[in-house]
């Protein structure tokens, strides 16, 4: 399950090592990074090599 969803600004996915859905607000493909925001309003930052190992699913 780990791998090949591509980060979209604008969509939700959910975290299964956290538990947690997040929305991305920001891809900056400069810095290689990955801007989201959890649902309780947390900001976080992901590498784009980190991104590629998540579990993830598109969530709605």
């Amino acid at each position: 399950m780990a791998g090949k969803i591509e980060p979209e600004q604008g969509k939700w996915y959910y975290r299964f090592d956290l538990g947690r859905n997040f929305t991305i607000i920001e891809v900056d493909d400069v810095k290689c990074v990955v801007k989201i925001q959890y649902l309780g309003g947390e900001i976080d930052e992901i590498t784009v090599p980190e991104w590629d190992k998540l579990e993830l699913q598109k969530s709605e």
